[in-house]
Parts: C-alpha cells; sequence; structure tokens
C-alpha cells in the first residue's frame, strides 16, 4: 500500500506535463497555419471592414438616438411647466401637455443630436460640465431669488437642460459640476 507522501515522490513533473497532448487533427502545425492565414491577409481585410463604416447609417443612428431621447425629455419639460401652474393656482389640463412636448421637441433635437454624437471628446464634456454649471447655478438663482410667475417660467427650460447635460456627462464631470452648484447654493444663495 502507498502512501500520499509516496505518490508524491514519485510524481515529480508538474501537473500540466502531465496532460496528454493532443495531436493535430489535421496534420498542419500552428506556425504553418498562421503563416497561411498572414499569407492570405484574412485579418487585415477583418480589420479594415471594421473601419469602414457608413457615415450615411451612423447620422441616422444618432439622429434616431436624438428623437428618442428627446421625446422623454420633452416630457419632463412639460411636466415641470404644469408644476409651475399648479404652484401659482394657474388653469391647465392634461391637452396641454403634448402641445408644450411638441413646442419644445425642436429646440431639444438638434442640442440632444450635437451633443449625444460628440460626448465622447473632451472638448464636448469641457463644454457640457461648464454649461450644466452655469445652468444650474442660473436654476437655483432663479428660484431663490425670483419666485414670480414671469420669472418661475423659465425654470422648466433650465431645469430640464441641466438633467440632460448632468445625464450625458461622464461620472466624475456630472458629480464635479452638481458639487459646484451644490457649493454655490449652500455658501451663495442660502446665506443670503
Amino acid at each position: 500500500m502507498t502512501t500520499i507522501r509516496s505518490r508524491k515522490q514519485q510524481n515529480k513533473e508538474p501537473l500540466i506535463s502531465q496532460i496528454p497532448k493532443q495531436k493535430d487533427k489535421d496534420g498542419i502545425s500552428d506556425t504553418d497555419k498562421w503563416n497561411i492565414i498572414e499569407q492570405s491577409g484574412v485579418l487585415k481585410q477583418v480589420a479594415s471592414a471594421s473601419k469602414e463604416e457608413d457615415p450615411a447609417a451612423n447620422t441616422l443612428d444618432y439622429a434616431l438616438q436624438a428623437i428618442f431621447l428627446a421625446l422623454p425629455f420633452s416630457f419632463l419639460f412639460a411636466t415641470f411647466e404644469v408644476t409651475v401652474q399648479v404652484q401659482y393656482s394657474e388653469p391647465w389640463s392634461y391637452r396641454q401637455l403634448p402641445w408644450r412636448m411638441l413646442h419644445v421637441l425642436p429646440a431639444l433635437i438638434p442640442l440632444i443630436y450635437i451633443t449625444n454624437r460628440y460626448k465622447a471628446t473632451r472638448t464636448m464634456q469641457a463644454l457640457m460640465a461648464i454649461s450644466s454649471v452655469v445652468v444650474g447655478a442660473f436654476l437655483l438663482y432663479t428660484v431663490h431669488k425670483s419666485p414670480s410667475m414671469g420669472q418661475m417660467l423659465r425654470a422648466p427650460g433650465l431645469a430640464t437642460i441641466w438633467i440632460y447635460l448632468i445625464v450625458q456627462l461622464d461620472l466624475t464631470p456630472a458629480v464635479a459640476t452638481l458639487a459646484i452648484v451644490g457649493v454655490y447654493y449652500y455658501y451663495g444663495l442660502r446665506k443670503n
């Protein structure tokens, strides 16, 4: 009877070398296969095909994304407008919502198209971050300092654009811009 210790001493070679090696089924070595692939140029064709994109299809994708993103943001705008009307006891009806959505769509679609298409670039991220700080600070200033009905009608558009910019920003710039606006509110508006 052999013990575990004696079995370990008998098999001193690594386990990986104990795995039986499979022979090539087709009889061609791996180096020969790679040489054939490189000589045929198949890999270059695949790489060049992936780089070639149809610009019209790309534009259509971004246009459809702009339309589909503009719909919920236009509904958000209409909801904020109704909220302002309710706040000041102004009359409103559910029939106004679709008209308000249609009213803001022509402004939102180009904004969303441009920012969504180039949002991966640093320039667009910087522009959206700066815009987010300005719009957010102006929204808080409008709500805090001038709560009249005429001034509050600015709030739905500002809030919609601010939310959209925060959604489109990368996480770090989004958190940074929210922190800057929060500091502005805490030290600038709240104290006065």
